[in-house]
């Protein structure tokens, strides 16, 4: 039957009761179907259509700062966990947190809910309202790889939760946008019912869900260089390992077959992207710098990063018309990161707590870096006073 009312031309189906706003189809017109029970299985998928099933694998957690959530920095932030757990899982800083680590899971989106459920026993793992959801995103590297960023109900810190999924990771993605942009429009629908918060707009703040960061560009710091590569070596610190590289980099290739490149230096991460294609070779996480130095000629630089547990890689450079610029702005950024690490210890445990490890990194950054940088610079200026 056609009915026509206010919200327009609707086609009801007197048989079965159900209703539909596309015209039915010819055989649906001749032929009325024999109307299903109640316990007919067929009806199953239709009690339910806002649940979204995806069948993943967990690969951890990891603890995350409120600073790299900041506008600009937080994809970033998501996309090195997301890497940190595919390829590095036990890092030498076990930052990872163990809990559903490989265990295959059910990611249901079910009202406005994210549950993991256990596939086997049914039994319910975890629960995250979406709107309490900071950021998701999927992998840049491997497209079956989702995460989510929330803070823990118990410990109150922010965790980036990582996922390996069976299907393309973007149908969790498009489905929880599809979620948000639902409950973006019911609150807009009733919007007219909160009249005090349309005449105070500093009161919306209020709603957590208005978390949408505009996206900002990060504050970064561009260097056009040339890129000898990057090798492994024995330890994380050394001036002599430092220097020994860069000498086999700088033989082993004349200069016209070094690669132009930009080194971005900001407050989290340090890029090298191809001068060319903008492709970028590395993402580098400053956390894990463990040494970085000038070599004898004063246009090489290089720095050491802890890839994993007893991984580590010497990145090269040669720079124009010295190494001082690139190798300030590095430092700055490794003091940076060690500063926030200090500001983020509870000042009611900073005079009990220990020092860091002698191998640590905090203590090789904090150590290390500044005197070693402080010094070469020392000697950038004083071959600089006595050039004619």
């Amino acid at each position: 039957m056609r009915v026509r009312d206010e919200s327009g031309t609707y086609y009801w189906h007197i048989p079965t009761g159900t209703t539909q706003w596309e015209p039915p189809s010819p055989l649906e017109e001749g032929e009325a179907p024999e109307r299903p029970s109640s316990t007919s299985p067929a009806i199953t998928p239709n009690v339910e259509p806002t649940v979204r099933v995806f069948a993943v694998r967990s690969l951890g957690w990891v603890e995350i700062s409120e600073e790299e959530m900041a506008p600009g920095k937080s994809s970033v932030a998501v996309n090195n966990c997301i890497r940190q757990l595919s390829y590095h899982k036990h890092n030498l800083h076990d930052t990872a947190g163990i809990w559903g680590e490989g265990k295959d899971m059910l990611l249901v989106l079910e009202n406005e809910i994210l549950n993991l459920i256990d596939p086997l026993g049914q039994t319910l793992l975890h629960t995250q309202p979406i709107v309490s959801i900071r950021v998701w995103g999927v992998g840049r590297d491997n497209g079956r790889d989702f995460a989510y960023v929330a803070r823990d109900k118990l410990t109150h810190v922010l965790k980036c939760h990582v996922f390996r999924c069976d299907t393309p990771a973007k149908n969790i993605a498009t489905s929880m946008h599809d979620i948000c942009s639902k409950i973006m429009a019911q609150r807009k629908s009733s919007k007219s019912s909160l009249n005090r918060l349309n005449t105070d707009p500093s009161k919306l703040a209020d709603i957590p869900f208005q978390e949408f960061p505009a996206p900002k560009n990060e504050l970064v710091q561009r260097f056009q260089v040339c890129y000898l590569g990057n090798v492994p070596v024995a330890k994380p610190v050394g001036m002599d390992l430092v220097n020994v590289a860069l000498d086999t980099a700088m033989n082993s290739k004349v200069k016209e077959e070094w690669m132009s490149v930009t080194v971005n230096v900001a407050s989290a991460t340090l890029t090298i992207i191809t001068a060319e294609t903008e492709e970028v070779l590395s993402e580098c996480r400053v956390r894990f710098l463990s040494f970085m130095g000038v070599g004898k000629d004063v246009h090489t630089f290089a720095f050491i990063m802890a890839e994993g547990p007893g991984d580590f890689i010497c990145h090269m450079f040669w720079c124009e018309p010295n190494a001082a610029s690139l190798s300030e702005a590095v430092q700055a950024a490794c003091m940076l990161r060690y500063q926030k690490c200090l500001d983020a210890r509870p000042p009611s445990t900073s005079s009990c707590l220990p020092g860091p490890p002698a191998d640590s990194v905090a203590r090789r950054v904090g150590s290390s870096v500044k005197k070693g940088v402080q010094s070469l610079l020392g000697s950038f200026k004083r071959s600089g006073s006595q050039t004619p």
